[in-house]
């Protein structure tokens, strides 16, 4: 077998570096550590994307640039979003005898081998980088969950407006046969749909003006202007409105609305729907790390509202003396750490969608009851204080929120590594 040739043969055979480049990054490497590629990057010789073709020839792996389309739904159902994530490797075929396999290095033999071992078949191997890898994990599990949607509990109007809003929406719509209304909206290229129950069209008219009813009382079809007023804005839209002897179609398109000031800059759009993704699978409770330290009070409030739809049913539990905000939902809890684990255990009952707890202190114990009270739980831990605790509960997430020197939020989302 012939000796595998290192990156740096690689890129110099197909003309992308030279030898001096290749000796630049030998002696930055020295100089710095880490490894050989790396450095190339540092240096600004090659690209991520170039580094990690060069990876793939190595190892005489096809290096791909995927397309969510292309992804078999059975295949990626293989594995959570969380598993996928976390591994940075998502399977996009499954057949009788192998799993074809999508990740970021040809080192990741632990997780191949978990999948050979779950699925009883051959892991077959491509590579892509890391930015497209996280871009069609996130494509992927909104479609699975984009087709979950529509087989929900009806919802009522407003959470539907919810959605709208959190998904900035160019268009959205609500669709009626006989008795039956479903709400949608364009979730950026995907259509998700949702079954409306109750009494939608009066709700409509309490917060559009002019209303849906006396905008279209006996007309099969029209077109004018509205404002709809939700979410802590007034949001103008244009109406489109057809109806027959079977039912309507009521097409909303919004235009500019009155600007609203963020208190918090957000997420990116990357980091929010992966934050999603986990909660919809369960999977999400994460330690919330700040940076600087007092950040992480002034925040964690919000952070549902910040990260979350708002129809996410939320307590934030705080010892008593630390202020919070008059809009936010809260238990403040006696600031004796020997009691917070009975204190936070007596919320259980309630069954809250998500926990925020702004504790000093990283304690296991109360970590874990707080982990009882709701699927998505964030707890505040100190930067640079031991994780081990918050494993060693089930935490597998670290959020990651630093104050810029310009005053906006830099967001991160990364595994817990104890």
């Amino acid at each position: 077998m012939s000796e595998r040739r290192t990156i740096g043969q690689i890129l110099v055979s197909i003309g992308r570096i030279t030898e001096d480049d290749v000796s630049r990054a030998l002696e930055y490497q020295r100089d710095n550590g880490g490894f050989f590629g790396e450095a190339l990057i540092a240096i600004g010789l090659v690209t991520q994307e170039e580094l990690d073709y060069g990876l793939a020839s190595q190892f005489d792996l096809p290096y791909v640039f995927p397309d969510a389309d292309a992804v078999d739904p059975d295949a990626a159902a293989l594995v959570s979003p969380d598993w996928a994530l976390s591994n940075m490797t998502i399977p996009i075929l499954v057949t009788d005898s192998t799993v074809q396999v999508l990740t970021d290095s040809p080192l990741k033999e632990d997780p191949l081998e978990e999948l050979r071992g779950r699925t009883s078949r051959d892991v077959e191997v491509a590579l892509a980088s890391p930015a497209a890898i996280r871009d069609l994990i996130r494509q992927v599990y909104a479609r699975a969950t984009a087709a979950d949607d529509a087989r929900r509990t009806p919802v009522e109007l407003s959470t539907l407006l919810d959605s709208v809003l959190q998904a900035d929406a160019t268009r959205f719509g609500i669709s009626t046969r006989g008795v039956a209304a479903h709400g949608w909206w364009d979730d950026r290229g995907t259509i998700r749909r949702r079954p409306l129950a109750g009494e939608w069209r009066p709700d409509l008219d309490r917060v559009m003006k002019p209303g849906l009813s006396t905008s279209t009382e006996g007309l099969g079809r029209g077109t004018w202007d509205a404002e709809i007023a939700w979410g802590g804005r007034f949001t103008p839209v244009s109406v489109r409105y057809l109806s027959d002897e079977s039912g309507s179609e009521v097409l909303f398109v919004p235009g500019e609305a009155e600007p609203r000031v963020e208190r918090f800059t957000p997420p990116s759009p990357g980091v929010a729907s992966e934050i999603e993704l986990l909660a919809r699978s369960g999977s999400a409770r994460f330690i919330v790390v700040a940076e600087p330290r007092e950040l992480g009070h002034e925040i964690l409030p919000h952070l549902p509202s910040i990260v979350l739809e708002p129809s996410w049913r939320s307590i934030y539990v705080h010892a008593e003396g630390a202020g919070t905000d008059d809009d936010t939902f809260g238990l403040a809890i006696p600031d004796d750490p020997q009691r917070w684990s009975q204190e936070i255990e007596t919320l259980r009952a309630f069954r809250f969608d998500v926990i925020v707890v702004d504790l000093e202190g990283s304690d296991g114990d109360w970590a874990g009851s707080a982990l009882d009270v709701a699927a998505v739980a964030f707890l505040l831990w100190n930067a640079g204080e031991d994780v081990q605790p918050a494993y060693e509960a089930g935490i597998r997430w670290t959020l990651r929120v630093v104050r810029q020197s310009d005053g906006s939020l830099e967001w991160s989302l990364e595994p817990l590594r104890p």
